[in-house]
């Protein structure tokens, strides 16, 4: 497997305080490579460390086969990093904004039309920073960072902060980009967005890296089988409590636990459980921090 990033035995501590403990990572090259975990897990830290924004207490860090710590100006130009608080011209347009951060790299102009057109920014092209909505503000943010065509993409909770049909927006525009070849490393504690967009997700939970897998690997391995809403056989919960063990008494009905939801309606027809309404949803993401870790995620 060819990485972007490798950490090994990574350890930072800030203020006398382990954040990042005996850390181990690897990013494939190509991957969209989610880091989930809680406010206050680490995420941040880990990026900082990982683009040599900070020197690591103990063991290695390599990014495209390089140490990113004492900073290399050559290695910052093959990345590109999207900050939870992006900083802009304020004085700028949102296209003389991306124009300058382009000549810093040297690309051509004829580019940067390009990435606003990709990013939904043409019609505020020619708004001030300062008048641009938050929505908007964080896809300049992500415009600045591409724009020069880097190899590995980071975005540090790029939703954060946004409105929910705001982050609907973004999401769908990062799950349309075309990345290529480009590695991405996105950090969130919104985990159904990482369930939609990642290739690979690693659990990051007070300092450590847990698991890493794709999503939908994660789910299958964690046997969180498929849950049954039941919300008009409320009135025969002795029934269904007696074909399955698995049964909880909800607010909105009875929830029935199974790893085959074709057999389980079939016997519950043929014992006449009333089925009308019923909901069938698959485990996800949040369910698998949760048994990984112990405990609901925190925003």
């Amino acid at each position: 497997m060819a990485t972007a990033v490798c950490a090994r035995e990574l350890t930072v501590t800030i203020g006398g305080k382990r954040i990042l403990k005996d850390l181990n990572l690897d990013v494939e090259k190509g991957a969209f490579h989610g880091i989930i975990g809680s406010n206050g897990a680490g995420k941040t830290t880990l990026f900082d460390t990982l683009v040599g924004f900070r020197k690591a207490t103990s063991g290695t860090v390599r990014l495209l086969d390089s140490n990113p710590w004492p900073r290399n100006p050559q290695l910052l130009r093959r990345i590109g990093i999207q900050h939870q608080s992006p900083a802009f011209f304020t004085k700028m347009t949102l296209v003389e904004h991306v124009r300058a951060v382009a000549s810093i790299f040297d690309v051509p102009s004829a580019y940067v039309d390009e990435v606003l057109e990709a990013l939904n920014l043409t019609a505020a092209a020619h708004t001030r920073c300062t008048k641009l909505s938050g929505g908007e503000r964080q896809r300049l943010a992500l415009a600045s960072a591409l724009v020069h065509r880097p190899e590995v993409l980071f975005l540090d909770e790029p939703t954060a902060g946004l409105d929910p049909a705001a982050r609907k927006s973004l999401v769908e525009l990062l799950r349309d980009t075309e990345f290529g070849t480009m590695t991405v490393l996105y950090t969130t504690h919104y985990l159904e967005e990482a369930e939609r967009l990642c290739d690979v997700v690693s659990i990051l939970d007070q300092g450590r890296v847990l698991v890493t897998d794709s999503p939908r690997s994660l789910i299958t391995k964690a046997h969180l089988g498929t849950t049954v809403l039941l919300p008009g056989a409320l009135h025969q919960e002795q029934q269904v409590r007696g074909l399955f063990s698995g049964v909880e008494k909800g607010a909105d009905g009875l929830l029935v636990r199974t790893d085959d939801a074709a057999s389980a309606f079939a016997l519950l027809t043929h014992n006449g459980i009333e089925t009308a309404g019923a909901v069938v949803s698959q485990g996800t993401l949040e369910d698998v921090f949760f048994s990984v870790t112990g405990r609901e995620i925190s925003r």
